[in-house]
């Protein structure tokens, strides 16, 4: 790697929507590859979710990292034996492979104190991972998704604590301040609404059996080591339990069947892979088991696969309401054979940690997001602008000094009441104020990114906006496009940035 692309990976923050347009192959490896979903190095941050935002770590822990997802068509050589040594399929594929890449040694989540289950999340490590990545399986944005209470600890609900919101219109779903949280599906904006069907479950809701383990065999998860769990880490969307008649999972209704999840510290690389390989269809499963194939039916307790989940859901479609018309829009008469191509699927991640101590009003400990995001887009225009300043400006001038505002008084500045289970948008740095050192602008007028660097993508972004004969390349300011602006940039791009 070169300085600049090893700078460009560990900057804090990143203007994703750069990565997305600028960098081939990041956001979305080639299909002939597969879908690898890439996030910057090193732009992991602690964002805490509980009423007085203090819940305790271990001490020095250093934030979760993401690097990577990736999910493949996959075929295992030898399925009774190894699910997790095989070849990727770029077309129809009875498997799926979902691998999630991130930074330094994790280990496996204990159980958060649900369903009867003690508070116990570091039992195998200091370092736990929590956390969804969650799967569109039909790239449509208006079906799928959570309803409350657990909406709330899902992407859209969360990604902007980061001072990140997606790119594209679903945008306008996610959760701004704590004035957007509530229980009606219908009221604006709609966060519970992510387009996601299922979801790779790091959630701690119970607690995985080691079913092998290398190294000392202590149980607690060491550099270098692999390890197989059992657990439900795979699950459809509990919303669309209530008009499923699926049984054998964790209740009647739920499609979360007990599956197996690898993971592997490379001790050299000082990266954690975690692995979950799925069948697609029941011949998947038959291959798994290596037994005939069974036709589909309702039991998770013989073989099951992501087809019978989709097929319960798109049988029990059209007899929904209410809240679950809206959440299963566009299932109805759909072919369970269309979702079969994993290089199709749309990804989001969100992962973090859990506290020491239990928390009465917060699970999680938050510390990255993915894919596709833009830093500090106020105005959700996916530029980074003065309208930026301007909406920031708007809302404290609008709120500061209201009952709203914690502190009451009139200064400038709007304080977050129960900040951090309460957060805002606006409020870059995560101090619950907003003030004058949120303002997203780039200080110095080359950073178009908006990362505090100056670097190769600055320069494709200058590009891309001169091609469209956006106003941001207008350097000169003489309303026209031309060799001076060109120029201008390049003068600005060598100064650097303060």
């Amino acid at each position: 790697m070169t300085p600049l692309f090893s700078n460009f990976a560990r900057s804090v923050p990143l203007a994703a929507l750069a990565v997305c347009l600028f960098i081939p192959n990041h956001a979305k490896a080639n299909p002939d590859s597969g879908s690898v979903w890439n996030d910057a190095q090193g732009d992991a941050m602690i964002r805490r979710s509980d009423t007085n935002n203090d819940a305790p770590l271990p001490p020095e822990f250093v934030p979760i990292d993401l690097l990577s997802v990736s999910v493949e068509g996959w075929i295992p050589t030898a399925p009774t034996a190894d699910l997790y040594e095989g070849v990727v399929v770029t077309n129809e594929a009875d498997f799926v492979r979902i691998q999630l890449v991130v930074d330094g040694l994790v280990s496996p989540p204990g159980p958060i104190g649900l369903q009867g289950f003690p508070y116990d999340p570091y039992r195998f490590g200091n370092r736990p991972i929590t956390g969804f990545i969650e799967l569109d399986i039909d790239s449509q944005k208006n079906s799928g998704g959570e309803l409350m209470p657990i909406a709330r600890h899902r992407y859209l609900a969360n990604v902007g604590r980061f001072g990140l919101s997606p790119e594209g219109s679903i945008s306008e779903r996610m959760v701004q301040s704590a004035a957007d949280f509530d229980s009606d599906l219908s009221t604006f904006p709609q966060f519970e609404r992510t387009g996601s069907e299922f979801s790779l479950n790091l959630c701690g809701c119970f607690l995985p059996t080691i079913l092998s383990q290398n190294g000392n065999s202590n149980s607690i998860f060491e550099s270098g080591e692999t390890w197989i769990l059992s657990g439900r880490f795979f699950e459809r969307f509990e919303s669309f339990a209530p008009l499923s008649v699926l049984f054998g999972g964790s209740d009647f209704g739920f499609f979360n069947p007990v599956t197996n999840l690898r993971f592997a510290h490379n001790s050299s690389t000082d990266i954690t892979t975690i692995t979950l390989v799925f069948p697609i269809t029941n011949a998947g499963a038959a291959l798994q088991a290596g037994q005939p194939e069974q036709p589909i039916d309702l039991s998770l307790s013989n073989h099951t696969s992501m087809e019978e989940a989709i097929d319960d859901l798109i049988l029990s479609s059209s007899f929904a309401s209410g809240d679950l018309a809206v959440l299963v829009d566009d299932w109805d008469n759909q072919d369970t054979d269309d979702f079969r191509e994993p290089r199709r699927w749309e990804v989001t991640a969100l992962i973090g940690t859990a506290p020491l101590l239990p928390q009465p009003s917060s699970f999680y400990v938050w510390t990255d997001t993915g894919f596709c995001e833009n830093y500090a887009d106020f105005n959700l225009d996916e530029l980074n602008t003065e309208l930026d300043d301007q909406a920031l400006q708007s809302f404290i001038d609008l709120n500061d000094g209201s009952s709203s505002d914690a502190d009451s008084i009139i200064n400038g500045e709007y304080a977050i009441q129960n900040f951090g289970q309460e957060f805002h948008f606006y409020d870059l740095n995560y101090d619950g104020i907003l003030n004058d050192s949120d303002y997203p602008t780039p200080q110095c007028p080359a950073d178009l990114t908006g990362d505090g660097m100056l670097d190769f993508f600055d320069i494709s972004a200058f590009l891309s906006l001169y091609t469209v004969q956006d106003p941001q390349a207008d350097f000169n300011d003489d309303g026209l496009y031309d060799f001076f602006d060109i120029s201008s940039f390049l003068t600005e791009f060598s100064s650097g940035c303060p």
